[in-house]
């Protein structure tokens, strides 16, 4: 049946997947007619889409944004049980030649799932090609090498694990930012092929990725750390990030300590961490000393302290966690 459910917080590749359909099913040279989008229609022009005949020049393609009608969530569309048992018939028969794409795009960020619940969720699960787009993370380079080779064949450029990995400190885990900094790569390396370090060094650094923090601070690149934090501040309260390095460095203390008496199984465990996310730390932590990670943690602390009780700006404090000793904590 040629109807497909699209969820998940990854827009952009929600984005690529269906103009891949729309190229299938109608090509380059559709009428305007025959390509539709509908963004959280009400029951009649939602259930009249799903009962569209195909025209006779050719078959037709609906795009419906419809995240009111699966998610429980506020403006979630409100329906009775007939029009719930009339959609879902619609739903199970829609004509030949008609292509119904349902989109459930969720805001980056706020982990939310179709209801599954629902009486439509329950008959699209049944009858569509269901299929989830979940936002990466940044210490999930080994899913984003993958896409990021596939965008770069399409551009017609090369690049190499080294590469992707810089890319994603700098930039972060988005599909979406990482293609804008494959365009750019492409202009600056032209008439070259091969993206190197040096080049995504000299032209990238989106900075809006809270979970790249905490590695740059390993490093020691409190440069990068202190740009990277002043461009969150445009869009986060200071204290949010607080609380994420606060959460951060007491797992990663945590883990340090129990490395010496655990397996990263029994660390995940105790720690109430994913265990692959424990491997990939105890990797990071390797030649980092304890007494590193306890200055950064007391840093936080003072931190925080000094920053509630308004003693100090926000980028002056985060400069004080990166370079002051903790020595007066320690003394008291």
């Amino acid at each position: 049946m040629p109807l497909y459910f699209f969820w998940g917080e990854e827009d952009y590749l929600i984005e690529k997947e269906v103009k891949s359909i729309k190229n299938k099913v109608l090509g380059d040279n559709f009428d305007a007619l025959n390509f539709r989008v509908l963004d959280n229609p009400d029951f009649l022009t939602f259930d009249e889409a799903l009962r569209s005949s195909p025209m006779f020049f050719g078959d037709i393609l609906y795009v419906i944004k419809c995240d009111k009608y699966f998610l429980d969530t506020k403006g979630k569309a409100k329906l009775d049980d007939k029009q719930n048992d009339i959609l879902c018939e619609s739903l199970l028969n829609i004509a030949q030649g008609v292509y119904i794409v349902l989109l459930c795009q969720i805001p980056r960020g706020e982990k939310k799932k179709p209801d599954s619940r629902k009486k439509i969720f329950k008959t699209v699960s049944k009858v569509a090609q269901v299929k989830e787009f979940s936002a990466y993370r940044a210490y999930e380079d080994y899913k984003i090498a993958p896409v990021l080779k596939e965008l770069a064949k399409e551009k017609d450029i090369l690049i190499s694990n080294d590469v992707i990995l810089l890319l994603i400190q700098y930039c972060g885990a988005s599909i979406r930012a990482l293609d804008a900094q494959l365009e750019k790569l492409k202009l600056y390396c032209y008439p070259q092929k091969q993206i190197t370090t040096d080049m995504v060094k000299n032209v990238c650094f989106a900075g809006d990725d809270i979970f790249l923090l905490p590695d740059l601070i390993l490093k020691k690149d409190y440069t990068s750390s202190l740009e990277h934090i002043s461009k969150m501040l445009e869009k986060s309260h200071y204290l949010e990030i607080l609380a994420f390095l606060q959460t951060s460095f007491t797992n990663l203390l945590k883990t340090k300590v129990y490395s010496n008496a655990m397996s990263s199984f029994d660390i995940s465990r105790k720690t109430g961490q994913h265990e692959f996310v424990v491997k990939k730390n105890l990797e990071k932590l390797r030649n980092i000393d304890v007494n590193e990670l306890l200055r950064l943690k007391l840093n936080l602390t003072n931190a925080e302290y000094l920053l509630k009780s308004g003693q100090i700006e926000p980028m002056a404090a985060f400069c004080d966690v990166f370079f002051k000793e903790a020595e007066c904590l320690q003394q008291k």
